[in-house]
């Protein structure tokens, strides 16, 4: 009998297998079938053992037993990983903050593509693409930058424009607008580019690597919490990548024996562009798009999630649940005063996992995802911002603490 590979990609639809290749267009049986299915990494966690760490690593990398093999040369990394896990305020539970804005571009976007731009290189790729409201394609380009890759991202029209600005500086190409599924398939169909993108293939194109790199959140949570998986885990959702990789995570954790049972996974959106919470209402594990998604958490403004993601919610016991744009912003300023600058798509986690909080969950540990930082969104953290007033030679310390009083007031 030959021996079981220690690497395969399965289709999570069928779960067929194949070898680990450059393989973007989802599985190719359901495809014929006319579905259209992700492929994901799959392991042989039996010849795992509870020890995967490998402490000289450079940032997730010290991961590697459970993610794409790739040789020590092709590895890309910029230090991310490795983000604080800190208590906020919460009455009830016990309410942590896993700071993802700590990472080399803010986000934890950093850690799939530390995951996709070293697996491009491992398979001999020289140009990368992605399209993005704003974090994925900074955190793409500047990997991209490190690899010395060419990178070109498609972007949201409504991108603010220092995320722009940001990609540029890095060194893509940048467009706005245009029909990005189509081009996207068309880049990969010439076979030279590699896609940045999502798990679900419902554009044409799929990457099934990408999502192994946030699996490492609840690697972290897990080694931060001292061996164990909290109660629950409340995070933001667009695409679902993210939130799945989690929940994937915690779930290879248990197999190999780390863990002795699984969180409760939260999806969190905002109630402009909650295609989760509107599925979880009908019980459905097919996704619909919703019309024209608006909210001020644009990261997650998306028309549709994947399936994955929506199947984590229903195997972890979990919910989708959506908060409306004026407790966002309330909670993304209530957050600043204690002293995280959190996007709005993190504050949507937060006040999420605070409106849940109550008496009667004292004793549990909660987790939420700060997935990214305010301080890419100009448009949110400059909102009713007036210019501090200029101070002339001859003022006085009276003046000032008075000033100070009236404004504390």
């Amino acid at each position: 009998m030959a021996a079981k590979p220690e690497q395969w990609l399965e289709c999570l639809v069928c779960h067929r297998r194949q070898r680990v290749a450059a393989v973007f267009t989802g599985c190719a049986h359901c495809a014929s079938e006319g579905r259209k299915a992700p492929l994901e990494m799959r392991y042989d966690y039996t010849s795992l053992q509870a020890a995967v760490r490998d402490e000289c690593a450079p940032g997730i990398w010290r991961w590697s037993a459970l993610l794409p093999r790739v040789a020590a040369e092709n590895r890309i990394s910029l230090g991310e990983g490795g983000t604080p896990l800190v208590p906020i305020r919460a009455g009830g539970p016990r309410l942590m903050l896993k700071n993802e804005t700590s990472n080399p571009t803010w986000s934890y976007k950093d850690r799939a593509n530390c995951l996709s731009i070293s697996v491009a290189r491992e398979f001999g790729f020289q140009r990368v693409f992605a399209s993005s409201t704003g974090n994925h394609g900074n955190a793409t380009a500047a990997y991209a930058a490190a690899a010395g890759m060419r990178c070109l991202i498609f972007c949201h029209s409504d991108a603010p424009d220092l995320q722009l600005a940001l990609m540029r500086h890095y060194g893509a190409s940048v467009f706005l607008g245009g029909p990005q599924a189509a081009l996207g398939k068309a880049l990969v169909a010439r076979g030279d580019w590699f896609p940045s993108s999502i798990l679900c293939p419902r554009d044409g194109y799929a990457n099934p690597f990408g999502v192994e790199g946030f699996k490492t959140i609840a690697f972290e949570i897990v080694e931060q919490l001292g061996g164990k998986a909290p109660d629950r885990v409340y995070a933001p959702v667009g695409s679902g990548d993210g939130f799945y990789g989690v929940w994937k995570g915690f779930v290879e954790l248990h197999k190999i024996g780390v863990v002795d049972r699984l969180p409760r996974m939260m999806a969190c959106q905002a109630s402009g562009a909650n295609p989760y919470v509107l599925a979880f209402r009908r019980g459905d594990r097919k996704m619909q798009a919703v019309e024209n998604p608006h909210t001020v958490a644009l990261s997650i403004a998306e028309r549709i999630g994947g399936d994955a993601a929506l199947h984590a919610i229903y195997d972890s016991g979990g919910a989708a649940l959506e908060v409306d744009d004026g407790r966002i912003v309330a909670t993304a300023r209530a957050m600043a005063r204690e002293g995280y600058a959190l996007e709005p798509a993190s504050a949507v986690a937060v006040a999420c996992a605070r409106r849940d909080a109550a008496p009667e969950y004292d004793g549990e540990t909660w987790v939420s995802v700060g997935t990214g930082s305010t301080i890419k969104w100009p448009p949110t953290i400059c909102a009713g911002f007036v210019r501090p007033a200029h101070l002339p030679d001859d003022f006085s310390a009276g003046q000032l603490i008075s000033e100070v009083e009236n404004e504390s007031s």
